[in-house]
C-alpha cells in the first residue's frame, strides 16, 4: 500500500546555492527502497555547483530567477509541475531525511482519507547550540498526533503548526483551498494547514519520519525572523485569531527554555535567552505594525527582504 502511495508521489526540493547540502540530501534520496514518481528540484539561479550535482544525480531540475521565488508562489509552481502526482513532499535544501524508510513513514498517515497534510520530526544538527536543541525538543516531540478543526479552540496555533522544510500534502486537498497563500513573507505552511482544517481535513504529525534541520540564529536574525512572523500574523487574520486562542505559548517556551538551561547546568545561557526573547518580542511587535513602517525599513527588518521588493 505504501509503495503504491510512494509511486504517486513527487518530492520537491527548493534550492539556492545548495552545493554544501546536496551530497547528504542526494544520498538520502538514493537510499529510498520505495522510489517516488519524481524528484524535482526548483533552483533559484544558483551560481555554484548545485545544478550540475542535481543533473548528475539524474533528477528533474526546473530553474527560476531569484526574483521569481516566493515561499507560497514557488511551492504552487511545484503543484502545477507535478499535476500527475497525488501527493507532494516538500523539502528545503538544508533538511536531510534520516534512514531509508523516511518517505514511507511520512506518507503512512495518508492511508486515512481525512489526512491532507503530514509533517515529520526535525532534529537538531550534530553541532547544534542549546537554543537550537531546545527549539526542536519543544516543537517536535516523539509522540504522533492528528488535529482537526475541533482542536482549534483548545490547541490554537499548535493545532496548525507544521513546517514545509519536511512535509507532505494530498495534492487534491491542497488544490481545493487554492494552494498556498502567496502574499505572505513566510508561514505559508501554517496558513494552508488552517485552511485545510477549515475545509474538513486533518493535519498529522509523524515523528517516525525524521530529518536533521536546525538553525543557529543570532539575536539580530531572531529579530528579523520574528518581524516576519509578526507580519504574517498581521496579514493573515485567520491565523492571528487562532494564535490569540492560546496566546501564552510564547511565555511557556521561555519558561521551559530557562528551566532546561538550569537543568543542564548552563546558567550563563539565561542571559542569552533574555536577549533572544527581547529580540523576538521587538521583531514581532514591529512586524505586527509593518503597515506604519517605510518600505526601506521593512526590507532591513525582514529575513526575507526580497518579499518587499516590487516585481
Amino acid at each position: 500500500m505504501l509503495s503504491e502511495i510512494a509511486a504517486k508521489t513527487s518530492i520537491v526540493i527548493l534550492t539556492l546555492n545548495a552545493e554544501h547540502f546536496l551530497p547528504a540530501l542526494l544520498s538520502a534520496l538514493k537510499a529510498l527502497p520505495c522510489k517516488p514518481h519524481r524528484v524535482l528540484f526548483i533552483d533559484s539561479a544558483s551560481d555554484d555547483a548545485t545544478a550540475s550535482l542535481i543533473k548528475t544525480a539524474g533528477h528533474h531540475l526546473h530553474p527560476i530567477e531569484r526574483h521569481q521565488f516566493g515561499h507560497g508562489k514557488t511551492r504552487n509552481l511545484a503543484l502545477s509541475l507535478c499535476a500527475d502526482s497525488d501527493y507532494i513532499v516538500y523539502l528545503t535544501q538544508d533538511a536531510c531525511p534520516q534512514g531509508t524508510n523516511w518517505l514511507e513513514q511520512l506518507l503512512q498517515p495518508f492511508q486515512d482519507e481525512r489526512v491532507a497534510l503530514v509533517y515529520g520530526r526535525q532534529l537538531p544538527r550534530p553541532k547544534a547550540t542549546l537554543a537550537e536543541r531546545f527549539a526542536r525538543e519543544f516543537n517536535y516531540s516523539a509522540h504522533p498526533e492528528t488535529t482537526t478543526l475541533a482542536d482549534l479552540p483548545t490547541r490554537g496555533i499548535k493545532a496548525v503548526f507544521c513546517s514545509n522544510s519536511f512535509a507532505a500534502y494530498r495534492r487534491s486537498a491542497l488544490m481545493t483551498i487554492g494552494g498556498f497563500p502567496e502574499k505572505l513573507p513566510l508561514g505559508e505552511d501554517m496558513a494552508a494547514a488552517l485552511r485545510l482544517l477549515q475545509s474538513g481535513y486533518a493535519r498529522s504529525y509523524q515523528p517516525q519520519a525524521v530529518a536533521v534541520h536546525s538553525h543557529d540564529y543570532s539575536i539580530l536574525q531572531e529579530l528579523k525572523r520574528y518581524f516576519d512572523i509578526g507580519t504574517l500574523m498581521s496579514m493573515d487574520q485567520e491565523l492571528s485569531r487562532v494564535r490569540l486562542a492560546t496566546s501564552g505559548e510564547g511565555l511557556r517556551f521561555v519558561r521551559l527554555e530557562i528551566h532546561t538551561a538550569l537543568r543542564r547546568k548552563a546558567p550563563l545561557e539565561i542571559g542569552a535567552i533574555a536577549l533572544r526573547t527581547l529580540g523576538k518580542y521587538c521583531g514581532f511587535a514591529l512586524g505586527q505594525r509593518y503597515q506604519y513602517l517605510p518600505l526601506s525599513w521593512r526590507r532591513r527588518l525582514s529575513m526575507h527582504a526580497a518579499f518587499w521588493s516590487p516585481l
